[in-house]
């Protein structure tokens, strides 16, 4: 019996738009390109989210990555609450969830600042039991010991709680620690899916 559904963040309950981000500060092309591998696609991304830098040192490794392009680095990081935007559906599926009598939690990689800059598109953690972000545990999914600790923390039964994440290989290592993993890809779909699953 399904009891607890827990929920990634990025791109599940909230858009995660870093590329709209930097076209709103007018990076285009050769820029565009720079700042993007320079920061978001760069492996020191993670250890934003890991929370074992502080943020002048995370800007460091990634101005060091693209000098030429400072300015546009520091600017689109100090503009991050324009990176986060909830979705529609979002509260009032989990005002729904809630309302059937289910336990509701979040586990995402987030950064401390990442948090802090996008409070507003995070609101929706008010409707929710708990939940976990990487920077408190210094973990970062698909690591199996973060999943272990949201479970261990709130007293969830794995095979009693389900997990929507955007990525496979998450799903993959909560399935192998019994929880019913769901790859999101869509609302509509999701929602399928866990009234299937549900019905079971």
């Amino acid at each position: 019996m399904i009891t607890t559904i827990i929920f990634d963040i990025g791109n599940v309950l909230a858009a995660y738009d870093w590329e709209g981000a930097l076209r709103r500060l007018g990076c285009q092309d050769e820029t565009f390109e720079a700042v993007a591998d320079a920061v978001f696609r760069s492996p020191d991304w993670k250890e934003m989210d890991r929370g074992v830098l502080t943020l002048e040192e995370l800007l460091q490794r990634f101005i060091r990555r693209a000098p030429k392009y400072e300015k546009e680095i520091r600017q689109v990081i100090l503009d991050y609450s324009y990176m986060a935007r909830q979705y529609p559906y979002t509260r009032p599926w989990l005002k729904e969830l809630k309302e059937r009598g289910f336990r509701l939690y979040y586990l995402s990689n987030y950064g401390e600042f990442g948090v802090q800059e996008t409070q507003k598109a995070l609101d929706f953690r008010e409707l929710m039991d708990g939940g976990l972000f990487s920077y408190e545990v210094q973990l970062i999914k698909p690591d199996r010991w973060i999943y272990e600790e949201l479970l261990r923390r709130y007293q969830i039964s794995p095979e009693e709680a389900v997990f929507f994440d955007d990525s496979l290989p998450n799903i993959e290592t909560a399935c192998s620690l019994g929880i019913h993993g769901i790859h999101f890809t869509g609302y509509e779909d999701a929602r399928k899916k866990l009234e299937a699953l549900l019905a079971q």
